[in-house]
């Protein structure tokens, strides 16, 4: 009968250990995970800080006074003056 309970009690002391093991490398990947997700965090906001300068820049009105006069060929209006003669107020 001592043998039968220390067997048991064996079995349960192994079965135990498996699962802290296993509860444990768990842990650790899900912190490599962490870690991984931490980096490519990073790298996406510094892709965004980028993309937010891009934006800024190509949105300039002196950029977009460079390209329309440049690329576009476009030009500015002619400038006109205008006198007024007179005007009528209504009673």
């Amino acid at each position: 009968m001592k043998i039968f309970r220390a067997f048991v009690i064996l079995v349960l002391f192994v079965i135990l250990a498996a699962i802290h093991l296993a509860i444990n490398t768990s842990s650790i990947k899900i912190g490599y995970d962490i870690d991984a997700l931490k980096e490519k965090l990073k790298v996406i906001r510094s892709q965004n800080r980028y993309l937010n300068y891009l934006v800024a820049r190509d949105s300039s009105l002196s950029r977009i006074d460079q390209i329309s006069l440049g690329k576009l060929g476009m030009s500015y209006p002619e400038k006109m003056n205008y006198v007024v003669i007179g005007t009528r107020e209504s009673d």
